[in-house]
């Protein structure tokens, strides 16, 4: 069932895409909802038919410290986990203005990576991650999907991770709880997928 929706998403994305025009695809929703494992699954289906490339949000978060966890909410945390404006303008516009784009990713425990990774403006981009299909970027986006999981099980995913250091997930699930529900984001993306089935 979740396969055949993965495949149909796939389907609709090949009656739109058009090889002269970058088409991007954002896959939104909380952290744990399984995402990246969507992403990697409708990659998969577009390969055979165009260029596929993958920009993960995880390259571009900034952690914050205790101290900032307990002075910034909503917006002000929103806006110091993940700057918009900058991917936007950095990133997505000069791509979709048919430039080449590069960007160093910037690791939650160990800072900016000295390898670049280099995006071309070509084919099919998936952008993957919480807040990919904010308002500052919708209209830059062909196809936007949200992955809808129960919070209970987000955090249990989130828990099992690698990290020496959990205590920063709960101020992270009320800010972009908050962000989707002031940003409407279920009701604006196109596709919902529910993520208990991944």
């Amino acid at each position: 069932m979740w396969l055949k929706k993965i495949q149909g998403i796939a389907k609709s994305a090949q009656t739109q895409y058009q090889q002269s025009q970058l088409f991007v695809i954002a896959i939104d929703g909380c952290g744990g909802a399984g995402k990246s494992t969507l992403c990697q699954a409708l990659s998969d289906e577009i390969k055979p038919w165009a260029h596929t490339q993958v920009v993960k949000l995880d390259d571009f978060y900034h952690p914050l410290t205790k101290i900032q966890q307990g002075k910034l909410h909503n917006v002000c945390a929103r806006d110091a986990y993940f700057n918009v404006s900058e991917f936007k303008d950095c990133l997505l516009e000069p791509l979709l203005k048919g430039m080449k784009v590069s960007y160093k990713p910037v690791h939650w425990v160990n800072g900016e990576s000295d390898d670049s990774i280099e995006l071309l403006p070509k084919g099919v981009l998936i952008i993957d991650g919480v807040f990919a299909f904010s308002k500052p970027l919708r209209d830059m986006v062909h196809l936007s999907l949200f992955v809808d999981t129960p919070r209970s099980l987000r955090k249990q995913r989130m828990l099992a991770r690698p990290q020496d250091d959990t205590s920063w997930i709960d101020h992270w699930q009320c800010t972009e709880s908050w962000h989707h529900h002031q940003e409407s984001t279920v009701d604006a993306v196109e596709h919902l997928v529910l993520g208990d089935q991944t």
